[in-house]
């Protein structure tokens, strides 16, 4: 087992600077818009443009050869030297500041819908045809198309009409954890736990109803296993394609959501700071904020590798 961890541990490393080489070759090769807007802005104030844009590209290396550039790039960003935005801020302060912001609210709703999710689909699944059942279903089918701005979008309404102001925006004269902007954390909770949950219920139900007609749960309720027993030996066999639900599809929609959440609620997280990125067309903080989440779909791949073999000792190491 621990060769297969290595293996896999090598092999994402080897996929992240593989990432790092694509990249690098779009970036060197594509023409810079902040480059010929420098000498644009030079010639208006009557400065040379052809100096301000050699100016502008001797300070991000764009003179050097691509091969001493390819170097600088890698150890730059492997040692997380990733470089300035356009108002001269390191774009590694940019994400320390911005990322728990994110965090705070997004761990408690992935670690809420992940828990709620999987015992709703289980119970919904063992029970099925039920009362329980059926109200699930009526209930999840219609989450499913709920758009997460839409639903963002109300919840803030409500809490600005029948709460107070303060309680749906975050309020930067203030830390992360004062009483201030404790309640400004609940709207997001809610918001990005409905958006998974919904996606979480509705897989962890037909993942386990593959199994609920199985020989294996027939006999355990033919020998007068309760509910619960059967449920867990359920839990078993559904755990493999369940934690592939958490790293895949749940990954991938938590990207898209904590835009549109942070966009409502006015949260300067890391969501805010990608799409101000792509606004104001900085291409180094896009870099950043563009290969973040894909390290963290490496990482999470490599994670739901591990944890296969951890669940499911029959998995093959090779």
């Amino acid at each position: 087992m621990r060769r297969y961890i290595a293996k896999r541990a090598l092999w994402t490393i080897f996929a992240a600077y593989l990432l790092l080489s694509s990249i690098f070759l779009v970036y060197a090769y594509a023409p810079d818009p902040n480059q010929r807007t420098a000498g644009l802005l030079a010639g208006m104030g009557g400065g040379s443009v052809e100096k301000a844009e050699h100016a502008y590209g001797a300070a991000r290396n764009y003179d050097q050869p691509i091969l001493d550039r390819y170097v600088n790039w890698i150890v730059a960003y492997t040692t997380f030297d990733w470089g300035t935005n356009i108002g001269g801020t390191p774009v590694t302060k940019l994400l320390a500041d911005a990322v728990p912001l994110t965090l705070v609210y997004l761990i408690p709703a992935v670690v809420l819908s992940t828990i709620l999710g999987t015992y709703i689909g289980l119970y919904s699944a063992v029970h099925q045809h039920g009362y329980v059942d059926r109200l699930v279903t009526a209930v999840t089918y219609p989450g499913l198309g709920m758009p997460g701005f839409w639903l963002a979008s109300w919840s803030s309404l409500i809490v600005l009409e029948r709460v107070s102001i303060q309680a749906s925006y975050f309020d930067g004269r203030y830390g992360l954890w004062t009483p201030q902007n404790f309640p400004f954390m609940l709207l997001p909770i809610f918001v990005v736990t409905i958006n998974l949950l919904t996606v979480q219920i509705r897989y962890a139900r037909s993942t386990s109803l593959e199994y609920v007609p199985a020989e294996f749960v027939k006999t355990l309720r033919a020998n007068g296993a309760t509910a619960r027993d059967v449920a867990r030996h359920v839990l078993r066999n559904a755990a493999l394609p369940l934690v592939s639900l958490f790293f895949t599809e749940t990954l991938t929609m938590l990207f898209i959501t904590l835009l549109v959440v942070e966009m409502v609620f006015g949260i300067p997280g890391f969501g805010s700071l990608a799409f101000q990125a792509i606004k104001s067309r900085d291409a180094g903080l896009i870099l950043a904020t563009t290969m973040i989440p894909i390290l963290i779909g490496l990482v999470g791949n490599f994670v739901q590798d591990v944890a296969y073999v951890l669940v499911d000792p029959r998995v093959s190491y090779d």
